[in-house]
């Protein structure tokens, strides 16, 4: 269970108070951070089941195709893959 001074808190608020915090790299600076407590409280609502039919669904929404590796080597089996992040 997380907590901050001893107190327990709810999703949300875990949420909001890592964002507060960050993690030293300034990336949480950029969130919307009511936006993202909601986001990250509806998806823990979620059955397991739920969160990873998501989670999966997400990364095939990435998935840029395949590349081949070698101009020469039109036959070659093995490839790049991209992943294309929106």
């Amino acid at each position: 269970m997380y907590m901050v001074n001893g107190e327990r808190l709810p999703e949300y608020e875990k949420a909001l108070h890592f964002l507060e915090v960050g993690c030293g790299c300034g990336c949480s600076a950029k969130i919307p951070k009511e936006e993202f407590a909601e986001l990250r409280e509806s998806f823990q609502a979620l059955t397991k089941i739920e969160q990873d039919a998501f989670l999966m669904a997400q990364l095939k929404s990435m998935d840029g195709g395949a590349i081949n590796t070698s101009r020469r080597l039109k036959d070659k089996i093995r490839v790049n893959k991209r992943t294309v992040y929106s």
